[in-house]
């Protein structure tokens, strides 16, 4: 009887730690796609949305090994043992689109300079806000919306252009306000707005928030009496700020209020 267990255990761990490292490998190749296709920093602090993604991904690395564990035994036919396991890869496979496709159409699309700020819209807010009609009246380039990562566009407003039934509508989830990047007209643009550094560290109500922004300046490769900000905004989240150069192109990003609220 001993010695039954002790072979099946031999047995159903080695595969179980096969799977194991295929189920690990998968949940990288998964995590790099989403952290650093779709969800470009900041996007994975700001938007959030992704516990969805750490649940899944977690009860696959977890669940699918133990289950392996539980169901291999040397004693069942090649027939059944291919059964066992088509039928784990199938649940696990099953909760991984899932959980990809729920992250996928709530990623970010595209951010664009607004007045005084810059926005960014999720395909799940044009999904739910922008109708099919609303769409084609973007221009061509912007009617298919990005698939691997948020993009740079423009905004065109005149006050004639309000419709009265989307005037509580961010600009951002109307498409006929969209219009092609131009970076140079865009950065000057930027320019007129930006504001020195040394005012969003006013705003900084604690000396936390201040190494905080101590450590993204850093990251520019910037100095600080060289740099600028303006709010980095979605419609979750009002509270990152993007740092600019002096020629107004965004260097990098803080998690501090570019509002001073």
């Amino acid at each position: 009887m001993s010695s039954n267990f002790s072979q099946r255990f031999k047995f159903a761990t080695k595969l179980s730690s096969i799977h194991l490292l295929i189920s690990l490998t998968i949940a990288l190749l998964m995590a790099a796609l989403v952290f650093l296709v779709w969800y470009k920093y900041p996007y994975t602090h700001m938007l959030g949305g992704l516990e969805l993604f750490f649940l899944v991904c977690s009860v696959d690395v977890v669940c699918g090994p133990l289950m392996t564990l539980i169901l291999a035994n040397p004693k069942k036919s090649k027939r059944e043992t291919a059964l066992d396991f088509s039928m784990v890869a199938a649940i696990q496979i099953a909760a991984l689109l899932y959980g990809m496709h729920t992250v996928y159409v709530a990623r970010p699309v595209y951010y664009a300079f607004d007045a005084d700020r810059f926005t960014t819209v999720t395909a799940a807010e044009l999904a739910e806000l922008a109708k099919p009609e609303d769409i084609a009246k973007a221009p061509k380039e912007l009617q298919s919306l990005p698939k691997f990562g948020a993009k740079p566009i423009a905004l065109y407003w005149e006050q004639e252009m309000v419709d009265i039934e989307k005037v509580f509508m961010p600009i951002m989830a109307r498409p006929e306000h969209w219009r092609v990047y131009d970076k140079t007209a865009e950065t000057a643009k930027v320019r007129k707005k930006m504001l020195p550094m040394e005012k969003l560290y006013t705003f900084a109500p604690n000396k936390n928030k201040k190494a905080i922004i101590d450590k993204a300046v850093a990251k520019t490769g910037v100095s600080a009496d060289k740099l600028y900000f303006l709010p980095f905004t979605c419609d979750r989240n009002l509270e990152w700020s993007a740092l600019l150069n002096e020629q107004g192109e965004i260097v990098g990003y803080v998690d501090a209020d570019g509002f001073g609220e």
